[in-house]
């Protein structure tokens, strides 16, 4: 399937990969670091068959960011790497796009006969369709020869696994959590040490928000196709998950019309037509970015969204206290009351691609990037739970609360399918709570229907209902 979508767009005239053999381009978004020699050996030694001697060659190296936090770490690493091994030659190959684009002109070029980056840097959400398509190498052979991989959990080394085997190294994580401005809820008349208790909470809070708080958004919810990857992943799922259900079973069915996509939907149907949600939000482009600075400014009362979003608060045109003293994050409850959770993610990860002519090479890259410095550095930087267990103790990202408590919230993680359908799941997700959310169908007819558009979407043997 990734072959004919790439094959369409090709058709289209996209811009593909192209390596200007002139000037060496450096990347970014994610990459490396290499800070001391010292760390290059243990790195690239412990991993690499044949020991450090066989390092030599090209490598390019490719990733997207667009907000300038991770080119300092990728140049540390490219250049101590290319003083480690003088035979040696790293290019790095910064795409200043979003991650979206990205993949596809990645899917262009990993799909096409050219030469294509030997270590790329895209979602760990994934790895399933990458994999199953042939275009990444699993690395079983070298984490099994590096010593730094006891510092990963095995909750963490889960997430990066599909069907038996290791395909990407994580740095870090990705976690949510249901935001409450205590300000708002203690003006709604809750007191600011309101939390919600079970999932249904939620709701009662935003309606107490709308009908006193004049000028506050009560609570926001993402549906449709505008919400993008987060309408599954910070709205419909969750709230599957907390009404007990699930959306895949461990054979690996998906799973349509079932109670609890019942529930989750008739939830969406009780946030929208009561207005405690806008219907702005499903026809405005990129609505978390509203969404996010609003609930950073107390124009937002309830949020459910990545635990990396928090460290933006701390920043300008943030007030830092007042972040601190007014929103408060917990974990997302569920109908029962019994224990809350959180979405759990690898986040962007590294890869090698498996039509890499110098995989020993790009492995010491991707080690060399994922050091115990480099990996606290970094997600103090751009805030989230660090993948290695000695990370969390470097004294700077103990420092930081927000991030010890989303590290270790973790621990309560219920992670994103690796299963190489889920962005066609995730279609459906959109098609049937933007019905709901618009209101062009109740809740009942909309479950069936997505039970329709998962058939139409992964195959009718892949489906079932409950």
């Amino acid at each position: 399937m990734i072959r004919k979508v790439a094959g369409a767009i090709l058709a289209r005239g996209w811009e593909v990969f192209v390596e200007d053999r002139k000037t060496p381009v450096l990347s970014r978004r994610a990459f490396l670091q290499a800070m001391a020699a010292t760390g290059v050996v243990a790195a690239c030694g412990s991993g690499t068959p044949g020991g450090t001697a066989k390092i030599s060659g090209t490598i390019t190296v490719s990733y997207p960011d667009e907000l300038g936090l991770k080119p300092k770490y990728v140049d540390q690493a490219a250049t101590a790497l290319k003083s480690r091994y003088s035979g040696l030659d790293v290019k790095v190959d910064l795409q200043k796009i979003s991650s979206g684009d990205y993949y596809t002109k990645l899917l262009l070029a990993l799909s096409g006969g050219g030469d294509v980056p030997d270590v790329i840097h895209v979602g760990g959400d994934r790895i399933g369709e990458l994999a199953d398509a042939g275009y990444i190498e699993p690395l079983d052979r070298y984490v099994s020869q590096w010593e730094d991989w006891k510092n990963y959990p095995d909750s963490v080394k889960g997430g990066v696994t599909y069907q038996g085997k290791v395909w990407a190294i994580p740095y870090g994580l990705d976690m949510r959590w249901l935001y409450i401005r205590r300000d708002v809820l203690d003006k709604a008349g809750f007191g600011a040490d309101w939390v919600p208790k079970v999932v249904g909470d939620i709701l009662d809070g935003a309606r107490q928000v709308k009908d006193r708080v004049p000028n506050v958004i009560p609570y926001a919810l993402y549906a449709g196709t505008a919400g993008d990857t987060g309408t599954a992943n910070h709205s419909f799922v969750p709230l599957v998950w907390a009404y007990g259900g699930e959306i895949i079973d461990k054979s690996g069915k998906w799973i349509g019309d079932s109670p609890g996509v019942r529930y989750a939907l008739s939830y969406y149907e009780h946030a929208y037509s009561n207005g405690f949600t806008p219907k702005e939000l499903l026809t405005t482009t990129k609505p978390w970015t509203s969404m996010r600075e609003k609930e950073g400014k107390g124009e937002l009362a309830l949020l459910f969204e990545g635990g990396w979003v928090y460290g933006g608060w701390q920043n300008a045109p943030f007030d830092k206290a007042a972040t601190q003293k007014n929103v408060h994050y917990v974990l997302h409850p569920t109908s029962q009351g019994g224990p809350s959770f959180t979405i759990g993610g690898p986040g962007t990860v590294w890869y090698v691609t498996a039509k890499s002519k110098n995989k020993d090479a790009a492995w010491a890259f991707i080690a060399q990037w994922n050091n115990k410095d480099t990996v606290a550095k970094l997600n103090i930087e751009d805030p989230h739970p660090v993948a290695r267990t000695d990370s969390a103790d470097v004294a700077e990202f103990k420092a930081q609360q927000y991030l010890v408590d989303s590290t270790e919230a973790l621990k309560k993680a219920k992670f994103i399918p690796t299963d190489s359908n889920y962005g066609k799941v995730i279609g459906a997700i959109q098609k049937a709570t933007g019905r709901v959310a618009a209101g062009e169908m109740g809740f009942a007819d909309a479950a069936k229907r997505y039970t329709d558009d998962l058939k139409q979407a992964v195959g009718a043997d892949k489906v079932i209902t409950q």
